[in-house]
């Protein structure tokens, strides 16, 4: 048989890829790209989470809590209380367990207070005046949203003056969260260097709907953080009854210095954060206390831990569970409870219990604290602005129906949490920006696409390493005082839970993608914002940097010819 010699053509040989013009084989080129992170896009302020973490495990500390205030002036506050939905979304979660982002910002926040740093100075200059900078701006409320509003615009030049009806700053922050979770000294810290920054403040000035032209006339624009202080009631329950507390008036009176003298037992109605404060406060106060929640455990509002915590102090749980019947002769009230499941069927936020037959058992009680949610209070407000239902109605900027008054907080939103005010704080202010230099400003949808997923993060870069978590008093510590609870990290802790991070979506210059290029494609150009430059006429599209990236910060993108 005779054997047929074909010639290898050229481009078989030996010869190095990178005279080989193999780019018309492609498909797809990659593309490096800052891409936003899970827990960025699950943050309320929208944080740069990856950045100032990032930042933190290189040691620069100060850049990190920079970072991090640019959208969140409190984070030694917020590092305490917030109930981090940053974590729930954390790509690590599906790895070895959760960054502990919160634990983190308390950390920086609380070294910012240690180290005495200062926030940024504001915008100064004719450039700023002539862009209308000098206008001013009424903040009525200095809770959350009203010192991140107050914040944000200061930052940007504007005058701001909040107006406060309560002798000091800090709204929930500082009458509704108890000591032992938020220590006085580190609200005071964080506001006073807040005020720093020149924000003028009017202390035991209650503002109400009648002073709302009068504010037109001297402000450029109004920004409204009420708040949300009218406790809903139960029918069971009669007006007036001094063995009955309104959940946030009860937690107001402790922080106050002005707690009432409660009986052996307690009550607390509700399953949310209001709720689990005031039966741990109770418990302080050295009751026996009992939490009836609708919801099941699982289900609670209030955040995992509280919920444990509060178990650990000796509060007792009914969930599932509800008040029928209040009776009781003398000091004493006696409660008629069953056990209950939620409708399934009712609209979206609407809690609908159905009692279960043959379920029914007694309480007793000598005080009873209602905690089961609030709404604002909008007497004369919502003669002037427009409403959507119990909360003030407000556009993609927070602008109400009213021209340049804008609302945010728990007076527009039934997102109930501090780090959910600051942001709408925040994004209230970039709208009063906008509205007051002429802006024209479109809403932006949120940051949904593109998000790094898990299966994008290549783990093998990353060895296990589990989360820690912070060390908690023990319980016999706890009852008796109002100590804080949880403590924070130190230094070394910390460090080794910024290293956890995958940064997701950062290109943190590996030189992965240079290296593992079989074509030789991937160029290093420091020129550039991404730092690498990919030579079209080389890339075949294989895919090798994309799978090599440690992080998800390289993407493949589909040609068309």
């Amino acid at each position: 048989m005779s054997q047929v010699n074909r010639e290898v053509p050229p481009i078989w040989t030996t010869g190095w890829t990178d005279v080989l013009n193999t780019g018309t084989w492609r498909s797809a080129i990659p593309v490096h790209r800052k891409r936003p992170s899970p827990c960025r896009s699950a943050c309320p302020v929208e944080g740069e989470i990856p950045v100032w973490v990032q930042l933190a495990r290189e040691e620069r500390h100060r850049e990190a809590w920079l970072t991090l205030a640019l959208n969140n002036p409190m984070p030694a506050v917020t590092g305490r209380i917030c109930h981090h939905p940053c974590e729930g979304e954390c790509n690590r979660g599906r790895y070895d367990g959760a960054v502990s982002i919160n634990a983190l910002e308390q950390f920086l926040g609380d070294l910012a207070l240690e180290q005495g740093w200062t926030l940024p100075e504001p915008q100064t200059g004719p450039e700023q005046r002539v862009a209308g900078l000098e206008q001013r701006v009424a903040v009525i409320g200095g809770g959350p949203a009203g010192l991140s509003c107050a914040y944000q615009l200061r930052l940007r030049g504007y005058r701001v003056t909040v107006f406060e009806a309560r002798p000091e700053l800090g709204g929930v922050l500082r009458y509704g969260i108890p000591r032992y979770r938020l220590p006085e000294a580190v609200l005071a810290g964080e506001i006073r260097r807040l005020l720093a920054l020149g924000i003028e403040v009017s202390l035991n000035r209650q503002v109400t709907a009648a002073d709302l032209k009068e504010l037109e006339e001297e402000y450029a624009a109004v920004f409204l953080a009420i708040g949300a202080g009218k406790a809903k009631l139960l029918p069971q329950f009669p007006a007036g009854d001094a063995r009955v507390f309104d959940g946030l008036n009860f937690l107001d009176a402790v922080n106050t210095g002005s707690s009432p003298r409660l009986g052996r037992q307690v009550v607390v109605i509700g399953g949310g954060s209001v709720a689990m404060d005031a039966a741990r406060s109770a418990r302080r106060l050295g009751s026996q206390v009992k939490v009836l929640a609708l919801e099941s455990k699982g289900s609670l509002p209030a955040q995992a831990d509280e919920v444990r915590e509060a178990l650990e102090e000796g509060v007792l749980l009914y969930d599932g569970a509800m008040v029928q019947e209040i009776g009781g002769e003398g000091e004493r009230l006696s409660l008629a409870c069953c056990k209950v499941v939620l409708d399934t069927g009712a609209p979206q936020g609407v809690l609908r219990p159905v009692a279960l037959p043959g379920t029914g058992f007694a309480l007793e009680a000598d005080n009873i604290i209602l905690a089961i949610g609030q709404d604002p209070d909008l007497s004369g407000w919502d003669e002037k602005l427009g409403r959507d239902k119990e909360l003030l109605a407000v556009d993609f900027r927070g602008m109400t129906s009213r021209r340049g008054v804008f609302a945010g907080g728990d007076a527009a939103s039934y997102e109930r949490y501090v780090s959910a005010a600051i942001g709408q704080g925040k994004k209230a202010a970039a709208g009063i920006a906008a509205f007051l230099s002429g802006e024209v400003w479109s809403e932006e949808p949120a940051i949904t696409a593109g998000e790094v997923s898990f299966a994008e993060v290549n783990t093998f870069y990353f060895p296990v390493l589990p989360r820690q978590e912070r060390e908690t008093l023990p319980v016999e510590a706890r009852l008796g005082n109002f100590a804080e609870v949880k403590g924070g990290y130190g230094r070394a802790e910390a460090q080794l839970q910024a290293e956890r991070c995958f940064s997701c979506g950062q290109c943190l210059e590996c030189d992965n993608c240079y290296y593992f290029c079989p074509d030789m494609a991937v160029v290093k150009d420091s020129s550039l914002a991404e730092h690498y430059r990919v030579l079209d006429q080389y890339c075949k599209g294989c895919g090798s940097c994309v799978e090599e990236c440690p992080r998800g910060a390289v993407v493949l993108k589909e040609e068309t010819r």
